[in-house]
């Protein structure tokens, strides 16, 4: 359906519910811990003070009094607990009114009454309290786009869009854009801090750019320790991505020893394809290829040092074609930036899975599907436009120039009206050709938009359509060229002079 309706909505925004029941659950077994260790803790303890019956009073006293306070930090600990769990139940009610509002701004339509009476029965006989109008609650409802407070609702949506887009991408260390957003919004609409899990976000933005930006790996080892018995039942890889990147950085410190004696602890195990499940075996051939790297990687490390410490022409002829060699190129290439890159995606993909949450922004989400309807063949046509400006050199031989139409003809940039636009002396404002939406827009397909109507439509593997009788009947001009591509099966492009198999033709049917 092309119209918005209820149901829609209801669909699109399942996730948010996801990450707060997530949340109640890790909760709910954080509580379970609590309860049955504070109860092993306090059995101990009174077992203690029973059986050994002739402990002074004054030492029963104490031990009694120290297992009061026990119990009162573990209520209090327990109290925190119920107040967490309460606020991730608040959250879900709150988006379920949010998306509860949507039936308030509905087009209205009279009910039908629908009589539920037997057809045999006479009209004399029949109960008229049987007959029940068929209420539209059963039915998907479309939005009426025309209500000033679905519009609100709209914008609202969108503001929650742009601070979870914020939230996650804040490159900051000492703020977070996002938070200071949702605050200054929350000040008039307090409903807001309900209606996105700024708290999970905003934690998963901080280790992520602790492992990029700061290359620190103690905020992403809490959490893997946090998460350890989902990421276990998940065959996570992460553990290795951290205890890699952990002695890759004791390397590049110059810490041979330590990083040796690190490697032979933590990351010798996962070159014994026993350790690992059967499901897991593509994380091993992974592991290994890199733990293979690791020997190589010291001997780059020594001849590396030795050549800083040396001048050119003093280092020995072996070690000179050593690092003039591809290899040795890669083993610097272990100690870039890509580890960290490597962690990163390790983490985001955990993090997503644990939560089901998709890996991309939903603002991109929700752009895509706009710039996807919007995109025709006329895009990034505007060489006004810093991002598409192309040069070409003039050139002179008849063949260089049919090759330079060729090229306008083919290239993607050059397929639209831009010359209606430069003598009007105005820029086309195109939202998909616009910089800011440019790399999001360009891998996204073209609207399926009909400008004419034509018989039997067939498309090109270029994806131009024409009526199939003018690919098929030559015109005089290229009457003899047509006929021997007919012979040969094949048809030309009237407009990029491409050539194609008849039998990548595929028949196509206007919606």
């Amino acid at each position: 359906m092309s119209e918005p309706t209820v149901n829609f909505h209801i669909q699109t925004r399942l996730t948010e519910f996801k990450i707060p029941t997530e949340l109640i659950k890790k909760n709910f077994k954080a509580i379970q811990k609590q309860i049955e260790k504070q109860k092993k803790s306090v059995g101990e303890d009174v077992a203690k003070i029973k059986k050994n019956s002739k402990l002074p009073t004054a030492i029963k006293i104490e031990m009694i009094n120290k297992l009061i306070k026990s119990f009162e930090t573990f209520q209090k600990r327990l109290q925190t607990s119920i107040s967490r769990d309460e606020i991730f139940r608040s959250r879900i009610m709150a988006r379920l009114e949010n998306l509860t509002e949507l039936t308030n701004y509905t087009i209205k339509t009279n009910a039908v009454p629908e009589l539920n009476a037997s057809p045999i029965d006479s009209d004399d006989n029949r109960d008229e309290s049987l007959a029940t109008p068929k209420s539209m609650e059963d039915e998907d409802r479309l939005l009426d786009l025309h209500n000033v407070n679905l519009i609100n609702w709209y914008r609202d949506q969108t503001n929650l869009l742009i601070i979870d887009y914020l939230i996650k991408s804040n490159t900051r260390s000492d703020q977070n854009i996002g938070l200071q957003l949702l605050k200054s919004i929350s000040q008039t609409n307090p409903k807001f801090t309900k209606l996105i899990d700024y708290d999970l976000y905003d934690n998963f933005n901080k280790v992520f750019v602790s492992i990029i930006e700061n290359h620190d790996l103690s905020l992403v080892i809490a959490w893997f320790n946090e998460n350890r018995n989902f990421l276990k039942k998940a065959n996570s890889n992460l553990e290795f991505e951290i205890n890699y990147c952990k002695f890759l950085s004791l390397i590049e410190e110059g810490d041979v020893n330590e990083a040796i004696k690190y490697s032979q602890a933590n990351l010798s195990p996962y070159g014994n394809k026993g350790n690992y499940q059967s499901q897991e075996f593509i994380n091993h051939e992974s592991n290994l290829n890199k733990l293979k790297e690791i020997g190589g990687l010291l001997v780059y490390m020594a001849i590396n040092e030795k050549a800083s410490t040396q001048v050119d022409k003093s280092i020995p002829f072996s070690s000179s074609l050593v690092i003039r060699s591809p290899r040795f190129k890669e083993y610097k290439k272990l100690l870039s930036n890509e580890r960290w890159d490597s962690l990163s995606q390790c983490f985001i993909e955990n993090f997503t899975k644990l939560y089901g949450i998709s890996r991309n922004y939903p603002l991109f989400i929700y752009l895509s599907a706009g710039l996807s309807s919007l995109k025709t063949k006329s895009c990034y046509c505007n060489t006004e436009n810093t991002i598409f400006k192309q040069y070409i050199e003039s050139l002179e031989s008849n063949e260089n120039v049919y090759k330079k139409d060729l090229a306008v003809l083919t290239d993607k940039k050059y397929r639209g009206p831009n010359k209606y636009y430069k003598l009007l002396n105005k820029i086309n404002h195109c939202p998909v050709c616009s910089p800011e939406l440019y790399k999001l827009s360009k891998n996204l397909p073209y609207a399926q938009l009909i400008t004419s109507i034509f018989n039997n439509p067939f498309k090109l593997p270029n994806g131009n359509i024409y009526p199939f009788d003018k690919l098929l009947n030559p015109s005089e001009k290229y009457l003899s060229e047509k006929n021997t591509l007919l012979r040969m099966g094949k048809v030309k492009d009237p407009l990029t002079r491409e050539i194609f198999l008849i039998d990548d033709c595929v028949r196509v049917y206007p919606a």
